[in-house]
């Protein structure tokens, strides 16, 4: 429930921009908050955007662009939010979007959390949306609380997350709308999700909703009795308790949710179970897997390391495809460069992780590279290489990964000599992804010869390569229409909000949301 309930210690119509060309606005609020909503998890830190009071360890941390980068920012690539957004801190950009889409359509509103819920797979930010719906004064008493909530409401936990967010920013008394809502919703929780989603180390209990409401189960009898327990046994303590052979992972199997399969699937192999027991299931399982990209890939490299059987390898790489749904298609030549800096290949996703940063740009620009009607692939660090993706997603992340030992990984030099050839070579690409480490949008990447891009130095930045300037340079003279997205991917929670300029956006993010965000962007601007 992130930001939330955690336990505390007390474009539209063109206009000119500062470069004299076409900007333009995110007038419909509906759409402003999908683009929103869609791409960041309620009240977690942006780059320029940051809650004082949120103190939560980040493993990188930035300080906000000083007003003279921002102003450098704006008038290179055409900023599309005011001034003022830059000053809300990540949760009251968001409100601000819920609210200004309830005044104009309040059932569109609440229809987009139930998507955004049902959909796309977010949490928090749903409930935050009904809460603010149902204290809305075009919503009260239009029953549309009552229509909504149940696409909105999908787990055993959102009804204490909804309280949490309820009691922090209205108070008492909660609208009966919300409380008839969160009641009819904890009735027809099963046992086992009110034993697991108990909430007992959170500020809002599931127990204090039931209070609340007057819900009433079985199930919530068993709960305010303490008697609510997870029955059956887990994998975990099966092996534990009866050795870990080949008979009790075989039966290990049989409880193993998707993630747990993902991770076990060395120990499957290793102990002998039939192939078909798993590699059915794991494909089966990951479309509701909700598992990121990288996870795949990462199980893939244990069972190859290990010798599985081909049958294992073509199950995991099928799991990934399955778990990424219908990806968008990017008409066009689509460019994904990957940083693969000594950075990015020396930073892990945890400090107990081996899953390297550069490991999950080389996929990200894979997967994108994949949708689109010519997708190449520029792994780059102190050179540039680029090849152009075709067939299974595996064997082109491994010829990225063979690259990544050669190029070089000093600096991020290789993003300027992408540019510097695009423009000297007026090479059209329609779409162009920069997955690194750094902060390509914020002046980040570091080249080996200032001397070879002295006009495209970061303000202040030394051997810091403005890439913004070379992306209007690029815009100005080979094609003004180019959709460029900077994704950081490193230092951040899965997905951040972004900061949206003209036909520019710099984000962040490791899942498929990223590309139906970037997708959605491109139709937006285009349209």
């Amino acid at each position: 429930m992130g930001f939330l309930n955690r336990k505390k210690n007390r474009a539209a119509s063109p206009h000119l921009n500062f470069m004299g060309g076409p900007s333009y606005d995110l007038t419909d609020p509906l759409q402003t908050l999908r683009v929103t909503a869609a791409s960041c998890f309620f009240g977690e830190p942006m780059y320029y955007a940051r809650d004082v009071q949120d103190t939560r360890p980040q493993r990188v941390r930035r300080g906000r662009l000083d007003d003279l980068h921002m102003a450098h920012l704006q008038a290179t690539l055409g900023t599309l939010d005011s001034g003022e957004n830059r000053t809300l801190t990540p949760a009251q950009r968001l409100e601000r979007a819920i609210d200004a889409a309830l005044n104009v359509d309040p059932a569109g509103t609440l229809a987009l959390a139930a998507e955004l819920r049902g959909e796309w797979n977010i949490r928090v930010t749903p409930q935050v949306i009904l809460v603010r719906a149902a204290n809305h004064a075009a919503v009260r008493g239009t029953g549309l609380i009552r229509e909504h909530a149940p696409g909105i409401i999908r787990r055993a936990d959102e009804p204490a997350t909804g309280l949490a967010y309820q009691l922090s920013a209205y108070g008492k008394p909660v609208p009966n709308s919300l409380k008839k809502a969160w009641k009819r919703a904890l009735e027809q929780v099963p046992p086992t999700a009110l034993a697991k989603y108990r909430l007992e180390g959170h500020d809002v209990k599931t127990l204090d909703v039931v209070n609340m409401v007057h819900a009433c189960s079985p199930a919530i009898d068993a709960l305010m009795r303490g008697e609510a327990k997870l029955d059956g046994e887990t994998w975990e303590s099966l092996i534990s308790a009866r050795g870990s052979g080949q008979a009790q992972w075989t039966e290990a199997v049989q409880v193993m949710g998707h993630m747990a399969l993902l991770r076990n699937l060395r120990n499957l192999v290793k102990h002998g179970v039939a192939l078909e027991l798993f590699t059915e299931k794991l494909v089966a399982g990951a479309a509701r897997g909700r598992q990121l990209p990288f996870r795949y890939y990462s199980a893939y490299r244990a069972v190859k390391d290990a010798s599985a059987p081909r049958a294992v390898l073509s199950a995991v790489e099928e799991a990934l495809e399955v778990s990424l749904g219908e990806l968008p298609h990017f008409p066009g030549r689509v460019m994904s460069l990957c940083d693969n800096s000594g950075s990015a290949q020396g930073t892990a996703t945890s400090s107990m992780g081996q899953m390297q940063v550069s490991t999950i740009a080389n996929l990200s620009a894979v997967l994108t590279a994949r949708r689109a009607d010519e997708g190449h692939v520029g792994v780059f660090g102190d050179r540039l290489e680029t090849f152009r993706v075709q067939g299974r997603v595996m064997p082109n992340l491994e010829r990225a990964e063979r690259l990544a030992q050669t190029i070089g990984g000093a600096t991020e030099n290789g993003i300027w000599l992408f540019w510097d050839r695009a423009i000297r070579e007026r090479q059209h690409w329609d779409q162009v992804f920069v997955y690194s480490d750094m902060q390509a949008g914020h002046g980040g990447l570091y080249g080996t010869d200032v001397g070879a891009y002295k006009a495209y130095v970061w303000p202040g930045g030394g051997h810091y390569i403005d890439v913004p300037k070379l992306i209007q340079t690029y815009r100005q003279e080979v094609n003004p229409q180019v959709m460029v997205y900077l994704v950081q991917v490193a230092g951040y929670s899965d997905t951040i909000v972004p900061e949206t300029y003209r036909g520019t956006f710099i984000l962040g993010g490791w899942g498929d949301g990223l590309l139906r965000y970037a997708h959605a962007m491109s139709q937006q601007f285009r349209a």
